[in-house]
């Protein structure tokens, strides 16, 4: 296919595979008209490009990203094999993104977002080098009803849980090999999670990829700071820490042999220590004794913005004990939502704060 916006083998590279929906064709056009002088986002893509062909040679990866007023969101609903494609002007401050969002037949959506300029013309080849990435799965989202219950649906901010990883291959590739591994019933959290929530309708799926081109140790620091944010704590799905510091842990508990190893081999490390210890799969058995910690606990749980602070669980109890109403101690405290209040109110989460 002859493009003059798209980079086709970044696109086929980045994007989803397999849906028999043309996702490159309608994406080429919407980018052409975004582009055309009737929009208000009139030469935007061109400035994209032209970015990417001066950079190529003197920044690496998400560094070449810069901000952008574009924001394209795909929709496909497989069922009817039916593909929307649409762009509008960015009202925060950010580089322009691409959402690409498939609907199975049951409700369930699965959603990745990329950066455009990655499978724009001039950015070279996305594949080279490492990809990093954050898989999320979001719950207790309301069943969409509608063009506009989705759009409420995609900015939800409700439960969600976190995966980080690196791949020195392409990132949906490990996507697929994870999806695998869920399927024949492996034990890690990441994929009991996702093997759970499968079929639920009030469940979203978001695959981000957020930096490619990376060398092997830029990406296993970049891992390293992002599971420690995200994925490391009562929300997160890792069963180590992130880079080089998981790889001393698990030579430390001696899992491993030596520290300098690949990948590969720390994934099947992994996986073969579980295999051993079935029990031990779940909750993350490489970081229970960090988790006796109450000062540990507090530190990982406020880093987190989904969490509560110490002093918000407080407050919820005291005033549930003065009878104040659910609604109104979740407005007053700050919490994301009512069904946190719940629980904390219902001893389920955050009984080790006194």
């Amino acid at each position: 296919m002859k493009t003059r916006f798209l980079d086709v083998r970044n696109c086929h590279a980045l994007l989803p595979k397999g849906t028999g929906l043309n996702f490159v064709k309608r994406l080429e056009q919407c980018l052409s008209k975004v582009n055309s002088g009737d929009s208000p986002l009139s030469g935007q893509v061109d400035k994209l490009i032209h970015h990417n062909q001066k950079s190529i040679s003197n920044s690496v990866g998400h560094d070449r990203v810069i901000a952008s007023p574009i924001e394209v969101g795909q929709m496909s609903f497989l069922a009817d094999g039916i593909v929307n494609v649409r762009a509008a002007e960015r009202t925060t401050a950010g580089p322009a993104r691409l959402h690409t969002s498939l609907i199975y037949e049951d409700g369930t959506m699965w959603k990745t977002i990329i950066p455009l300029q990655f499978v724009l013309k001039g950015w070279g080849d996305a594949n080279e080098g490492h990809q990093c990435y954050v898989h999320t799965i979001t719950h207790n989202l309301q069943k969409v009803r509608s063009d506009q219950d989705m759009v409420k649906r995609m900015m939800a901010d409700e439960d969600e849980y976190y995966y980080v990883g690196i791949t020195g291959r392409d990132w949906l590739l490990r996507f697929s090999e994870h999806m695998g591994e869920m399927r024949r019933g492996s034990r890690k959290r990441f994929h009991h999670m996702w093997r759970e929530a499968i079929g639920m309708t009030d469940v979203c799926f978001v695959s981000s990829l957020l930096n490619v081109n990376l060398s092997f140790e830029d990406a296993m620091n970049w891992e390293e700071m992002h599971v420690e944010k995200y994925a490391y704590g009562p929300y997160g799905l890792n069963m180590i820490s992130g880079g080089f510091k998981g790889l001393r842990e698990l030579h430390k508990l001696r899992i491993t042999e030596r520290v300098d190893i690949s990948l590969e081999e720390r994934d099947h490390a992994i996986g073969e220590y579980l295999r051993q210890n079935p029990r031990k799969g779940i909750p993350n058995p490489f970081v229970a004794e960090l988790w006796k910690d109450d000062e540990h606990y507090l530190k990982v749980m406020e880093s987190n913005p989904k969490t509560l602070s110490a002093d918000q669980v407080r407050a919820i109890r005291a005033l549930d004990t003065r009878g104040m109403s659910v609604e109104d101690i979740t407005e007053k405290v700050g919490a994301l939502n009512e069904i946190q209040v719940r629980k904390v109110i219902a001893g389920i989460t955050y009984r080790r704060v006194k």
